[in-house]
């Protein structure tokens, strides 16, 4: 299989983490803020949305400046026809519609979610934005593990292309450059998340670090984003500690969806075949589909191709890319928003993706352009529109173009290079389990998304189901009861990252570290007498990177 596919781009590509990337390494210790003049937001408050904007260019003149982006992508589109991200990402989903009317991304924010930093990544969007003279947007870079170290993790140099701190750069300008051209009045969040600031990882877990889960979480507390995007595509088969190493990293995406914010996913470059970190090598040999986008809480995005003709006008629907990953989940089963495509998938497993977007530079370019729309849906609804599965399924994609939804009928991704090859599944009529619902007219969907999620309240609802999912996890520790003087207190807490450190506390006090197992399970007797408590009710802490739950006990 191809490595990487070079285009007429100003950016530098990269596929969803994976495939291999060719960007020069990035120095450590890069600025926690690094802001050219764009406009500058502060994303606070419940729903996410900012409570006052400062000043900024006024709304008319917003829409005058894009009125000139849209005219000179129109007169050079021959020159750049080629370029994605790119003007054909503009006129392919409508998006100059929407910019007309203000809906540009202006006081919203989105965030990418990445393994290492870029210092440099300010002057490459200026770069791209004088090309057709788009604003330059904010950016700030966000460390929520910490800082970066002065060196790449070891577990991540082993990666090489695959997805080492070098490998970054290129992955870390794409996820920008995608997001910004669809939303370029937008904030845009860079998380670095770098692998193995606890213990020395699997690969899976260097591949896909669960410190991008902190990431979700501590975007998610701080109201910092309203759509998040995940280029990360790792199979569920490679983690050495199976299912519960996948599962004990759900609270970060849980956190998001009962923040309201929506994530996206990359599925993958790999057809129905999976990323093999094990052996280094971008795709395996046998079906599997990637970890994070398999989660019923985030939007799985898939690859198409844009199909515009030489004036960038339609020539008709979008295929399939190629490449683009799908199949069914073997951690997670369907969740109820599937249920009405459950004949179609065939499965009682989470079938993705739920929607594709151009991939032609891997479903890392797919997921931040969807995020982007997202955040253009935030805008007009002046709210988070999170988790969006329900509408979509529910509403948006049984209405169709309607409701902005543009069906993929053709494209299969079967695994050619996959050693023996593995049959694939087909773009047909109406939803299917290789492109989803379909691709979109952005100006058609932003506003019916914004009309479900005001007249259903879909995601309202499915705030509140994450909200208690979370709640459930974050009170799970097991004790053995009310006891007498004397008696022993047995704990038990599972759930977390297997051979993870989890802190072990009793009425804010520090106890002792303990390691999970490999099955994410923590013990521990716990000796009133030998800890000196107090006769009464006690209140017993596991603390994790992603989780901290609670029990209680009553000693005397």
């Amino acid at each position: 299989m191809k490595a990487v596919q070079v285009r007429a781009t100003l950016v530098l590509v990269a596929c969803a983490l994976g495939l291999s990337f060719t960007a020069p390494a990035s120095p450590a210790g890069a600025l926690a803020h690094q802001a050219s003049s764009g406009p500058v937001t502060g994303i606070t408050g419940v729903t996410g949305w900012p409570v006052a904007v400062p000043s900024s260019p006024s709304k008319r003149h917003q829409i005058k400046v894009l009125k000139a982006v849209l005219r000179k992508m129109e007169q050079t589109f021959p020159k750049y026809r080629h370029m994605t991200p790119g003007p054909q990402d503009i006129f392919d989903y409508q998006i100059g519609n929407l910019w007309k009317q203000g809906i540009d991304g202006y006081g919203t924010a989105v965030a990418v979610i990445e393994g290492w930093d870029d210092p440099g990544i300010v002057k490459v969007v200026d770069s791209f934005d004088r090309t057709f003279g788009l604003p330059n947007p904010e950016i700030q870079t966000i460390f929520p593990a910490g800082p970066l170290p002065a060196k790449c993790p070891p577990g991540m140099v082993k990666l090489g292309g695959f997805g080492s701190c070098a490998a970054w750069g290129g992955e870390l300008t794409l996820d920008v450059i995608s997001a910004h051209l669809i939303a370029p009045y937008a904030k845009i969040v860079i998380s670095a998340t770098p692998a193995d600031t606890e213990i020395p990882d699997d690969p899976a877990s260097n591949v896909a670090p669960p410190e991008m889960m902190k990431a979700l979480e501590y975007i998610s507390s701080h109201h910092l984003a309203n759509a998040i995007s995940i280029s990360d595509g790792n199979g569920e088969a490679t983690y050495s500690h199976g299912a519960g190493e996948i599962t004990a990293q759900d609270p970060g995406e849980l956190a998001a969806a009962a923040a309201g914010i929506p994530v996206t996913v990359a599925t993958g470059d790999c057809a129905v075949a999976m990323n093999l970190p094990v052996n280094g090598g971008p795709c395996g040999n046998y079906p599997d589909t990637s970890t994070w986008d398999d989660s019923p809480w985030v939007t799985a995005v898939g690859g198409s191709v844009p199909d515009l003709g030489p004036a960038g006008k339609p020539l008709g629907p979008d295929p399939l890319w190629r490449f683009s990953s799908a199949g069914y989940s073997s951690v997670f089963t369907r969740p109820g928003y599937q249920d009405g495509v459950a004949r179609i998938t065939g499965s009682p497993m989470r079938a993705l993706p739920d929607v594709v977007m151009d991939g032609q530079d891997g479903t890392s370019e797919s997921a931040p352009l969807f995020a982007a729309v997202l955040a253009l849906a935030a805008q007009l609804n002046r709210a988070n529109v999170g988790p969006v599965n329900p509408a979509l399924y529910q509403i948006l994609g049984p209405a169709g173009a309607r409701d902005g939804i543009t069906d993929v009928v053709k494209g299969n991704d079967t695994c050619t290079f996959c050693t023996p090859m593995i049959p694939g599944f087909t773009a047909v009529k109406g939803f299917d389990v290789a492109s989803g619902w379909g691709t979109i007219n952005a100006s058609r969907f932003v506003p019916s998304l914004v009309a479900a999620t005001r007249a259903e309240h879909s995601e309202r609802r499915a705030r509140a189901q994450a909200s208690a999912q979370l709640r459930r996890l974050e009170h799970n520790v097991q004790l053995s009861g009310t006891h007498t003087a004397g008696d022993l207190v047995y704990l038990l807490g599972q759930g977390f990252l297997p051979r993870h450190p989890v802190v072990l506390g009793i009425d804010g006090r520090t106890i002792t570290t303990l390691t999970a197992s490999t099955l994410g399970y923590v013990t521990y007797m716990i000796d009133p007498a030998t800890l000196k408590l107090s006769p009464g009710k006690h209140v017993v802490t596991l603390s994790s990177m992603l989780i901290t739950t609670t029990g209680r006990f009553t000693s005397s």
